[in-house]
């Protein structure tokens, strides 16, 4: 028997491929992605889509695991498995680095994956995105072209009609070397624009698209210069579409695609005599059948072997756990005599050691508690009073001195452990002095809610920490915002009282630092059983809400 070299070329391949039948992913040996190659060249998908599924959860080689995770996409989105797809292309997303230029390639093809899964799930703003970051990594020069077609197609499907003509002219400008692709892209704008309107002139660009196929003998390409023309005379020449159903259905035998043989038969049915379509919809129902079946075996074969996949780590993660466990309570029973010896040994030591940390504790407390006290009442309180020497023309000699007198006394205060900053009596003109003294040529400070009805719902604690608490923000307001325009609201919701702050500054950066005036704002809202959101206003600029529990102040 005479063997061929093409013959001979598969028994060296196989006999290779069989050196490395165990699943050893080190260099120098056939990997499981090696496999899943070769099976996927041999068309057996369910083998090709074990190995690679296989490689990635045991790969070292980031871009042969990113290829791994497309190819399984590839082969999903092919039995109709969309959302299996999905999720198979972002583990190839999330696997590949961007910043990484031999990446790129791989991240564009992935980037089409999704946009054609997109597009079959009807959800083509998210497919033009996927096509446009595919554009991003493509490395080939025609492949911009077959993305911008991709595109096209995708915003003619969603009824962009005119967006998608655009598109086409714009590519059909450029100097296209590839014939198929000219043909493709020609026949998808003359389609694009009889959608658009009927009685458009498109049928010689119809014809350019079917000749340029024909000449190269792209049957693909044919395939679907039949299914156009044959939409485009159903109307008006139907016997001229059915000539066309035919020769798509014949092409779909040649291409082997049941898929468009299915397609065919469909128009076939709708175009062909009763006699015929009665044939027609019997084919169609037993090729629906097979073709769905087939899909659906294929699908439940690829979810089963994930399953069996994502079992197995849980089997392992679980037998880890139990050998660990196990290795934990012998250790511990081996050593148990050894700590109970160490203990009684060192219990004296340790209490000492718990009275003494007690103690330091009780004395790093106090130290916070006084620390706090002077950055919000001699810090803010004198940067108050230099706010104001800045900004004020006419400075008063009297009350400034009395204010002075004032931070004096309550800094002598400090040491005490119970000290009062507000004044339950007219405590809504302390509030307006407070913020009064922010507001000058630059700054503006308007001032909502601020009622004697509202504060007395609220508790002279509470009034204590809410002076400091606005006193710190307005501080920083000064400080850091640059706000031209500053807004404080005060109102009552559901028996809880909420102080709103927003200016039309800066704002607040992504990567905000807490200091130690943000960190006492924060421990003195908690501490109140409150809470406090940062965010940004409607102007750009920072947003404060402060909200805690209203109680009668008599009570």
């Amino acid at each position: 028997m005479k063997v061929s070299k093409g013959q001979l070329f598969v028994l060296f391949i196989l006999l290779l491929w069989g050196c490395g039948i165990k699943k050893d992913n080190t260099p120098g040996k056939y990997t499981d992605y090696d496999r899943g190659n070769w099976y996927h060249h041999l068309g057996k998908l369910d083998s090709a889509f074990l190995m690679y599924n296989r490689y990635v959860d045991n790969a070292d080689d980031t871009l042969k695991k990113g290829t791994a995770y497309r190819f399984m996409g590839d082969m999903q989105w092919e039995a109709g498995d969309l959302h299996g797809a999905e999720e198979s292309a972002t583990g190839a997303i999330r696997t590949l680095d961007t910043l990484n230029t031999e990446h790129h390639s791989e991240l564009c093809f992935t980037y089409r994956l999704l946009g054609n899964i997109n597009v079959d799930l009807q959800h083509y703003d998210e497919a033009i995105n996927m096509y446009n970051k595919a554009m991003r990594f493509s490395t080939e020069d025609n492949f911009p072209l077959e993305l911008m077609n991709d595109k096209a197609v995708a915003l003619q499907k969603k009824g962009a009609y005119n967006k998608a003509i655009a598109i086409y002219d714009s590519v059909l400008q450029l100097k296209i070397s590839n014939p198929s692709l000219f043909a493709r892209i020609l026949d998808n704008r003359a389609t694009t624009k009889w959608r658009l309107n009927s009685s458009h002139p498109v049928l010689p660009e119809f014809w350019q698209a079917l000749r340029i196929r024909t000449d190269s003998q792209y049957h693909r390409g044919l395939n679907a210069s039949y299914a156009h023309l044959s939409d485009y005379y159903e109307k008006i020449k139907p016997d001229s579409a059915l000539w066309y159903a035919n020769k798509m259905l014949q092409q779909a035998y040649i291409i082997q695609s049941p898929a468009d043989r299915l397609e065919a038969i469909d128009k076939l049915i709708k175009l062909d005599n009763a006699a015929a379509s009665k044939k027609w919809y019997n084919q169609f129902k037993k090729l629906n059948d097979s073709l769905q079946l087939a899909r659906d075996t294929t699908r439940n074969r690829f979810a089963l072997i994930r399953y069996d996949s994502q079992k197995s780590k849980a089997d392992n993660l679980a037998l880890k756990s139990k050998v660990t466990t196990q290795r934990l309570w012998f250790y511990g029973l081996l050593g148990l005599a050894a700590i109970v010896i160490i203990l009684l040994w060192s219990w004296y030591n340790k209490r000492k050691r718990r009275i003494k940390q007690a103690a330091e504790l009780s004395i790093r407390d106090s130290k916070l508690k006084t620390s706090q006290k002077v950055h919000d009442v001699v810090a803010n309180g004198l940067y108050g009073i230099m706010n104001e020497l800045e900004h004020s023309e006419d400075i008063k000699r009297d009350p400034l001195l009395t204010r002075i007198e004032s931070l004096y006394e309550k800094s002598r205060d400090i040491s005490k452990e119970e000290m009062s900053f507000a004044d339950d009596k007219d405590y809504d003109k302390q509030i307006h002095a407070l913020l009064n003294e922010f507001t000058n040529e630059q700054t503006r400070v308007f001032v909502v809610g601020n009622q004697p009805v509202f504060w007395n719902k609220v508790t002279s604690v509470q009034k204590d920490q809410l002076l400091l608490i606005l006193r710190e923000i307005m501080t920083n307001m000064k400080k850091h915002s640059g706000a031209t325009n500053v807004v404080v609201k005060c109102k009552e919701d559901n028996n809880s009282g909420t102080i709103s702050y927003s200016d039309d500054g800066k704002g607040f950066p992504a990567d905000i630092q807490y200091g130690n005036g943000l960190n006492n704002t924060v421990n003195r809202i908690q501490a109140l059983n409150g809470e406090i959101i940062f965010g940004k206003s409607d102007k750009g600029g920072a947003s404060i809400a402060i909200r805690f529990p209203l109680q009668s102040s008599k009570v």
